[in-house]
């Protein structure tokens, strides 16, 4: 005949440790809002790359949201098109639970500087790009009346 083993009383399962409640670090929002000229149409198949602190973010044009510590930050953005150009640097402060939006404009050429500031930018190099235009056209109508 075998026994029944002894019953062990219930007890509620403790945790060896207690659990710590740590605050979360405070942080802020970092949205980078990239764009480029409408004649630059070519450039709809790339996107900005962007730069906090040094470190690379995966991003495309419009509206980007990083999520930061608060503190001074380091924000620099480029265009990638055949390489990179057109980058511009700013330094960035979040507060915590706040938000700073940041605005990237791609210049109008490569080799020139894109714009950056926390206000809509205007495109670099549009004047160059408009007058090199213009110069094209008016040699094209030259070279085709001198051949008539």
């Amino acid at each position: 005949m075998t026994q029944p083993y002894p019953q062990q009383p219930q007890q509620p399962y403790q945790q060896p440790y207690p659990q710590q409640a740590y605050p979360a670090p405070a942080g802020g929002r970092l949205v980078v809002s990239s764009s480029y000229n409408p004649l630059s149409f070519m450039l709809a198949v790339t996107g900005p790359k962007i730069e906090v602190n040094g470190h690379p973010i995966q991003a495309k044009w419009g509206e980007w949201p990083i999520d930061l510590p608060a503190g001074n930050h380091m924000v620099r953005v480029s265009t990638r098109y055949l390489g990179e150009f057109g980058p511009a640097q700013l330094g960035v402060t979040v507060y915590p639970g706040q938000q700073v939006t940041v605005y990237y404009r791609a210049p109008a050429a490569i080799g020139m500087g894109g714009a950056i500031g926390f206000h809509p930018q205007k495109t670099r190099g549009m004047t160059v790009v408009m007058g090199i235009s213009v110069l094209m056209f008016v040699l094209a109508m030259v070279v085709l009346f001198a051949a008539l």
